[in-house]
């Protein structure tokens, strides 16, 4: 029945129990030695790492995100001590001055906890949506004033970005910033009677650095903000200003810029001015945050290795940086907070084979401490993934992370899967990533198969230039990047040629439609998740950032580059694919319309294409519900089982020989 669309779901496995049936099949046929104890679907799910963290005001306690809750511990470390019980996840922690109580958000609203216990008391109810984007409708971000009287936080209630404060009581609520401002990164002066923020332009990845008079008696901003600095616009999507922290004594204000083409840090004076870089060099440093002495700058920088991080320190204005922190196995390093006495550093740390921990560096000492453990024992034989290069069509470098088998034999071929991120500003580092997959890529390695996640042009870490070469040029050299790796891996003859997939959610999807239409003969088998396939049709029906954000690297509207869009319409090339296909998507995207998924479905059946197509329902952009994502995993591994294992001979195999697991899932016979 080739070429015929099927969605054979008569013989289903309805919970993990029975497709743990499936599993021996994973190495049928490949060549891997014996190896320890594989992961198993289960394990994917079992680690609990640290979210957000916040130290306590007299450096004694730490309040992390979990599971959740909201926990304390001691700063030294310790047994934590849960303090919340309520539904939904908690972000954005924040300690009242005086240290009693501790605001968060949580279903899209601003709650404060007091730190000895009791229940939270909610302070804002969400509103109706940043243009359209439910993701962006809540409350998030809170801040407490120095006084402890107001609470700042960023808001989407009234349809762009916005700054509001909340009297601690809940009864008062004010914006701070003007409509249409797109305020984000807002804080507190020391003094508090003034907030400094940034905001995007009508560019959209241009941006600005305000600052705004606050009245703490009314409770009320006085006057318009200030605009401190306007940055160049940047096409390629990559965020002009990342952020802005203050000087203790409330004189300066540290950002990053990429005026000199890479993220780095520069000092601002509070009355405006031309702004000071203090760091440079061909690597991206970010999140710096002033010592409480105001004598040193911590920051993250991935000057070591572009796909890891660490934390480093340099004199506050400006001077020779210092690397505070090595670890033997390459990580991210992420959200620096200073101690106190301005002695120690307290981080978040994660690696390939460690999950998002809390470690403290004293500055005194040559390793950092860990305060949590939060890597089940059952991930010891995750591996470390080994950086590679190759050439792409045009001769450029392109880099990417590669996973092996364990015990791989010498001079065996085996079946490749290429993961392509999102964004496509996104990047693939040396991270544990469980919502981006990491456990799959460590799970689909030890079950036989090479995988490879390339940093393909656009994507961020390497500079602006490299990150803005696929301005006006979607589908081009972007995917002759990922064409070029997976051939690397055929020269090198670990790929078998005939047995190579590709995946990918967003951007990460869209690419996977470029290259099964680009090149058809490469890939046996794709797996598109909330992907683009009509970059016009996507413009007109999307959330209003995003249109713009779009637009600006199209080079203009569709009526006004005609040409750009086309080269980025998979619909045109349908009748070149010849590689079986599966459609994931959320029925609730606001970023990808699933409108962009059926039409896909519609042109496959219409060209008798081989195609799985499923939605899932209450989603938006990915899938969030664990129990979907298991479902969604359970039928990926099936079909790559089935197209690219050697256990089923050829990739000539008919859809009415495929059963899925699960009922999660809608699948959709004929596509509407």
């Amino acid at each position: 029945m080739k070429g015929i669309i099927m969605y054979p779901l008569r013989r289903l496995c309805h919970n993990l129990a029975c497709f743990a049936l499936l599993l021996p099949l994973a190495t049928g046929g490949l060549a891997v030695a014996e190896e320890s104890p594989r992961l198993t679907l289960q394990d994917l799910f079992s680690a609990d790492p640290i979210g957000d963290s916040a130290l306590s005001p007299d450096g004694k306690t730490i309040a992390l995100a979990r599971a959740g809750q909201i926990q304390l511990m001691p700063s030294e470390g310790g047994w934590p001590v849960t303090l919340t019980s309520t539904a939904g996840a908690k972000s954005g922690l924040a300690w009242s001055p005086d240290g009693k109580s501790i605001a968060y958000a949580s279903q899209g609203g601003i709650f404060v906890v007091s730190a000895s216990g009791g229940a939270p008391h909610r302070l804002t109810t969400p509103g109706t949506g940043a243009g359209g984007d439910p993701r962006q409708s809540g409350d998030r971000s809170p801040e407490w004033s120095p006084s402890g009287h107001w609470i700042l936080f960023a808001s989407g209630r009234r349809g762009t970005a916005s700054l509001m404060v909340v009297s601690v009581d809940g009864s008062e609520t004010t914006f701070i910033t003007p409509p249409h401002d797109e305020a984000q990164s807002g804080q507190w002066s020391p003094s508090g009677d003034e907030i400094v923020y940034t905001s995007n332009g009508k560019e959209y990845f241009s941006g600005r650095i305000n600052l705004i008079k606050f009245d703490p008696k009314a409770g009320q901003p006085v006057g318009a903000p200030v605009v401190l600095y306007t940055s160049p616009i940047d096409r390629g999507g990559g965020w002009s200003i990342r952020g802005v922290t203050w000087s203790p004594d409330g004189k300066t204000i540290a950002t990053v810029l990429q005026n000199s083409g890479w993220n780095h840090i520069y000092l601002l004076p509070k009355t405006g001015g031309a702004p000071k870089q203090i760091t440079d060099g061909s690597f991206e440093d970010e999140n710096p945050a002033f010592s409480p002495d105001g004598k040193s700058i911590a920051f993250i920088s991935n000057r070591d290795l572009l796909e890891a991080t660490n934390l480093w320190v340099i004199p506050a204005q400006g001077g020779t940086a210092k690397l505070v922190t090595k670890f033997d196995v390459p990580g991210m390093s992420a959200r620096p907070q200073w101690a106190p006495d301005s002695k120690s550093i307290y981080f978040n740390h994660q690696s390939p084979i460690e999950s998002p921990d809390l470690l403290v560096q004293d500055l005194s000492a040559s390793t950092p401490k860990y305060l949590t453990h939060t890597t089940p024992t059952n991930f010891s034989s995750a591996q470390v993934p080994q950086r590679v290069t190759w050439k792409s069509k045009d001769g450029k470098e392109i880099a990417g992370l590669l996973y092996t088998p364990p015990n791989m034999k010498p001079g065996t071929k085996l079946p490749t899967i290429l993961f392509i991120h999102g964004g496509p500003e996104g990047q693939d580092n040396f991270d544990f990533d469980r919502d981006a997959g990491w456990p799959q890529y460590q799970y689909l390695a030890q079950a036989g198969y090479i995988v490879l996640r390339p940093n393909y042009r656009g994507s961020s870490g390497y500079g602006e230039a490299f990150r803005n070469l696929n301005v006006e040029d979607s589908n081009g050299g972007e995917t002759d990047d990922v064409a070029a790796g997976a051939q690397y891996l055929i020269d090198r003859g670990l790929a078998d040629p005939k047995r190579i997939a590709i995946c990918g959610l967003s951007h990460g999807g869209t690419m996977v439609g470029y290259a099964i239409t680009r090149y058809p003969d490469l890939f046996a088998a794709a797996i598109q998740m909330a992907g683009v396939v009509d970059r016009e049709m996507f413009v007109y029906r999307t959330n209003p950032h995003s249109a713009v954000r779009w637009m600006m690297k199209m080079g203009g509207t569709p009526t006004e580059k005609p040409e750009v869009y086309a080269k980025a319409n998979v619909l045109l090339s349908v009748d070149k694919i010849k590689t079986p296909l599966m459609i994931i998507h959320g029925e609730n995207d606001p970023q990808v319309p699933p409108g962009e998924a059926a039409a896909f479905a519609r042109a496959l059946h219409a060209n008798h294409k081989t195609y799985f197509y499923f939605t899932y329902p209450n989603e938006l952009h990915g899938l969030s519900n664990p129990a979907h994502r298991l479902d969604a995993m359970q039928k990926e591994l099936v079909f790559l089982e089935r197209y690219i294992n050697p256990k089923y001979g050829t990739v000539t195999t008919s859809p009415d020989e495929v059963a899925f697991p699960g009922t999660a899932a809608n699948a959709h016979v004929e596509p509407k």
